[in-house]
């Protein structure tokens, strides 16, 4: 909101110190400890053993450690804003190593788990979704966050030990710095699929439980978020056509970048297959996954013009990328995770949220984010039209677009104040679910009772019999087959 203002009030962002430290400070907690840390980190520790028929993770000693690590880095994040500049260098830079090494042994973890924990019968073909995207998620993690670490370390080891792995200088060939530009970007462009690949797997995962339908084309939503994962770890120059490249680079980064607009169109076309004359439950988890597709089907859009480097130098300014980057990864990523949060509540806390105000929230969110960021989208065009000689209009048609972004969010945030009351609220006075499975969900998690066992699925660890998304069969009076009924007792049920 601070920064909002700022942007409001001198139209465009001040370069002062602190300002610059307040962006930094906005961004690190969005893309380390919101985007990564919470669909990857927070529900993928809990949900993916218990989907899997798992009793724990492979390791529950780096379990624990890179959860104390990510708080570290949480905490050091934080008070790096209040120091002085060099100070703050230094401790958000060790904050990120934190990180980093605490991604590594998550990642690890999570490879390990899904590769030899699975239960008796859970085939790579039968795993859900949501287990599929985390893995995925989990190796290229593996590989990106690897880099961001040895690059850190190299950095301090320039500051502190005098050595040159990053000279600030420039040779006949080459400029020097560009080096860490090239293991950043490295590390940054994959980390956009890092946040993504996780909501691609909760939002297939729930768009198939509320339309009560079985994922449509489900192999090859799996075959699209794994070429999402490696297509998305193989453009990492793409934000880095000015620098020391070969002059064909653009030309093959371009090409790699359009084309993951192959499998997201496989993803797209699958959610809208699924929900394709399905007998559609528009619960709060429900309407926030459908307004994922939609923010995501918007900033991809955008996404086609930035593909093309030549386009972006002529036609579009920095609001552009900015409000089609919020768009794609910040709200649409925010959107999946609560929409997570409001399906999965039951099984964490015992209790539901509040759907009437869950629903307020949502429509009150999702015209507030639309307000926001595509007039953003606007505004960048217009902008640049401004430089090309048309002032006067462009300059008071900013100014009303700037004041109409600001005042959407103030309501928008304002309509957070909904979401953290219902939160809280349901913790203590929420409804209580006794029902193990109120969804009627077919995944492993919902055979157990909440709160969870210590120990899982204990002695009786459960033998999976078909995949995860069978539904529409009549059982019993129900419209799903659990993955965990035998055939024997679905004898009985028919």
């Amino acid at each position: 909101m601070a920064m909002r203002l700022q942007v409001a009030h001198s139209g465009s962002g001040s370069t002062s110190e602190r300002y610059v430290a307040l962006t930094l400070l906005h961004g690190s907690l969005m893309v380390f400890f919101v985007l990564t840390a919470a669909p990857q980190f927070g529900f993928g520790y809990f949900f993916l053993p218990l989907q899997i028929g798992a009793n724990e993770m492979a390791f529950p000693l780096l379990s624990g450690l890179s959860f104390w690590l990510t708080w570290f880095s949480l905490a050091g994040v934080a008070v790096s804003f209040f120091l002085p500049v060099r100070t703050g260098m230094e401790l958000w830079l060790c904050s990120v190593i934190a990180f980093s090494f605490g991604a590594i042994l998550t990642s690890i973890n999570f490879c390990t788990t899904v590769t030899d924990s699975r239960a008796g019968g859970m085939s790579l073909t039968r795993l859900p979704l949501t287990v599929w995207a985390w893995y995925v998620t989990a190796v290229l993690s593996l590989l990106i966050f690897g880099i961001l670490l040895a690059a850190c370390v190299l950095l301090l080891s320039d500051w502190f030990l005098g050595t040159q792995f990053f000279p600030l200088r420039t040779t006949a060939t080459v400029s020097l710095p560009a080096l860490w530009q090239r293991w950043f970007w490295f590390f940054a462009q994959a980390l956009v699929y890092v946040a993504l690949l996780p909501c691609f797997g909760i939002v297939s995962h729930l768009v198939a439980t509320f339309s009560r339908r079985p994922v449509w084309v489900e192999r090859a939503a799996v075959l699209a978020i794994c070429a999402v994962g490696v297509l998305g770890f193989c453009i990492w120059g793409f934000h880095m056509f000015s620098s020391a490249l070969n002059p064909y680079t653009p030309l093959v980064f371009s090409l790699l970048a359009s084309s993951l607009g192959i499998p997201a169109s496989v993803l797209l076309a699958s959610w809208l297959g699924t929900l394709w004359q399905a007998e559609i439950r528009l619960t709060t988890a429900m309407l926030f996954a459908i307004g994922f597709i939609s923010l995501f089907l918007s900033g991809g859009l955008s996404g086609l013009f930035l593909a093309r480097h030549e386009v972006v130098a002529v036609l579009i300014s920095d609001d552009f990328v900015t409000g089609h980057f919020h768009l794609v990864m910040g709200v649409a990523a925010t959107f999946a995770i609560l929409a997570a949060l409001f399906f999965w509540f039951p099984k964490l806390f015992g209790r539901s949220l509040n759907e009437t105000l869950g629903k307020i929230h949502f429509w009150v969110t999702f015209a507030g984010v639309y307000c926001i960021f595509m007039p953003m989208h606007w505004l960048g065009l217009l902008d640049r039209a401004r430089f090309g000689g048309m002032t006067s209009a462009g300059g008071q048609g900013s100014d009303a677009a700037r004041s109409f972004i600001t005042a959407a969010a103030i309501v928008t945030i304002a309509a957070q104040v909904i979401f953290l009351i219902n939160f809280f609220r349901s913790l203590w006075y929420g409804k209580q679910e006794h029902q193990r499975n109120p969804w009627r969900a077919t995944t492993l998690e919902w055979s157990l009772p909440t709160p969870i066992p210590d120990d899982n699925f204990g002695e009786h660890t459960p033998e999976v019999y078909r995949g995860a998304y069978l539904y529409g069969v009549p059982l019993g009076g129900l419209d799903f087959l659990p993955q965990h009924v035998s055939p024997e007792r679905l004898a009985k049920f028919r």
